[in-house]
């Protein structure tokens, strides 16, 4: 008898979770976590190099937005940014190892020096680019604002 009734306790108590399991996994389903907006340099240097290029400095399996979208969020500027791709695209390295370089102090001068590369034409070369991305594709992806509330008077 009190095995049947410890059985039951058992059983109860696991459908109790069990429901509240679904009741969750239900809620996550019908309201995803936000998507967070790609930044608007991502998709405009999306746009200027091709999928070559992207295959080259071996972006990660997220794709060239998201990966460029978490540069730009973590404080890399868009000069930088295309520096950073042109020194990888022109040393032969993958962007992941380049960046590394980058957060842990590396001047931009240095990293092209260890990929032996000039980094004055490479500095004039990412002008250049930024140049193009400012004229043609970033125009085409304008940043979000959040809206302000109205004040009351």
């Amino acid at each position: 008898m009190r095995i049947l009734l410890a059985l039951a306790l058992v059983s109860a108590a696991a459908s109790t979770a069990s429901a509240q399991q679904m009741r969750e996994w239900s809620s996550r389903r019908r309201n995803p976590a936000p998507k967070e907006e790609p930044a608007p340099v991502a998709l405009a240097l999306n746009l200027t190099f091709s999928t070559t290029f992207w295959q080259e400095v071996q972006i990660s399996t997220m794709g060239p937005v998201s990966d460029l979208s978490r540069l730009s969020k973590q404080g890399f500027y868009k000069l930088e940014i295309i520096q950073l791709l042109l020194m990888s695209h022109e040393g032969h390295q993958a962007l992941g190892k380049t960046v590394a370089k980058r957060k842990k102090g590396a001047a931009l001068a240095d990293i092209a020096a260890d990929y032996h590369l000039e980094y004055d034409k490479l500095y004039e070369s990412a002008l250049a680019v930024q140049e193009i991305v400012d004229k043609q594709y970033l125009p085409l992806f304008p940043e979000k604002r959040p809206k302000k509330e109205k004040e009351e008077w």
